[in-house]
């Protein structure tokens, strides 16, 4: 199993979503217990790799045009959640 390391950045992006209303905790819950159980994503959430900025990364979509933005470290055993947010919130 995975343990879980939110950035500063994933930290406040996500308060800035749940005081918009525009988001629950609870969608993005999902996504992360069925990656820290090393489960492959449900095709709904379209699950990728990243480029640029965020190579290396995966994105993926939550619900409503809301993206989750990680990384795993398979060495540690570590999801570090980079990002959330609007496409236009995470990549301009």
């Amino acid at each position: 199993m995975y343990s879980v390391q939110p950035t500063r950045r994933y930290e406040r992006s996500l308060k800035r979503l749940i005081k918009s209303g525009r988001f629950s905790i609870v969608d993005v819950d999902v996504v992360i217990n069925t990656l820290r159980t090393d489960k492959t994503l449900n095709a709904q959430y379209r699950n990728h790799p990243l480029h640029g900025e965020y190579a290396g990364c995966f994105e993926c979509h939550i619900k409503g045009g809301i993206l989750f933005v990680y990384e795993i470290d398979e060495v540690e055993k570590i999801i570090r959640m980079m990002d959330i947010g609007s496409h236009s919130d995470l990549f301009g």
